[in-house]
């Protein structure tokens, strides 16, 4: 896990960095990092924001759209560094018209069924409705939810539930994966690499099978078939019969409102 002294030192490095090549806007500079001794390595400058940085935004109750229009406008920026405070974890989960079980390929159709989560700490930043149409010729993203809690643990158990909320329907996409890694020990635990997905799925199943899941489907199943059994008997039910409790209840009260006998 990246510690704040990390965090600092690269943040002075992306400072150096912008001040050096006189860049002005927005901005994204990446770094990878070795966790084995904490040293970080340069990767990137991203000369725009970045998709991730919803995040940011809940973290630090910065508005960077806001800040990146006002500076396009000749505005100063009014934020200083001393005044970025961080608060809580965030994370985002891009939604994507892609089938995690084929390698990610990409899902067209038309949305029929969309309805996305809420609750406290969750936003979703997306570009569709029902019924829109999501073609090849795009970016497969469709939306992306985010979520903040007060640490990790939290962030990650409202993520869970949110990605739960979702109701999407008429395509393939990436809700079931994101699903299965919140629940992964080593996602949980922050041990993260570029070879997550090929050391940890390297069948590119992601669905998640949790034993609550299993019980949860077991009890679904059992009440589905209690249900059709109980339409099949009341459906063979004679008519000469004495009929359902109700209707012998309703029946006798009214012979007691007339003086019949109970």
């Amino acid at each position: 896990m990246m510690t704040p002294g990390l965090r600092e030192k690269m943040g002075k490095a992306a400072v150096d960095i912008a001040l050096q090549t006189g860049y002005v806007g927005a901005g994204t500079v990446e770094f990878m990092v070795d966790d084995t001794d904490n040293s970080y390595y340069f990767l990137e400058v991203n000369t725009r924001l970045q998709v991730e940085h919803p995040v940011t935004e809940l973290v630090t109750g910065v508005d960077l759209v806001k800040q990146q229009i006002a500076i396009a406008e000749g505005r100063k920026l009014q934020l200083k560094q001393s005044d970025i405070e961080l608060n809580g974890h965030a994370i985002e989960c891009r939604i994507c018209a892609e089938d995690p079980q084929q390698n990610f390929m990409p899902s067209t159709g038309v949305l029929k069924n969309y309805r996305i989560p809420a609750g406290p700490g969750v936003r979703v930043d997306s570009g569709v409705v029902i019924f829109s149409d999501v073609p090849i010729y795009y970016d497969p993203l469709i939306a992306k939810l985010i979520v903040w809690g007060k640490d990790r643990d939290e962030a990650i158990n409202r993520t869970k539930r949110a990605l739960e909320e979702y109701r999407v329907s008429g395509l393939k996409t990436t809700i079931g994966f994101c699903r299965a890694v919140m629940d992964n020990k080593n996602f949980v635990a922050g041990k993260l690499s570029t070879r997550f997905l090929t050391e940890e799925y390297p069948d590119n199943q992601y669905t998640p099978l949790s034993d609550a899941f299993v019980r949860q489907a077991a009890l679904a199943v059992a009440l589905d078939k209690f249900i059709r059994e109980r339409k099949i008997a009341l459906g063979r039910t004679s008519q000469t019969s004495a009929g359902s409790g109700w209707v012998n209840y309703y029946r006798r009260g009214g012979l007691r409102r007339f003086g019949g006998s109970r």
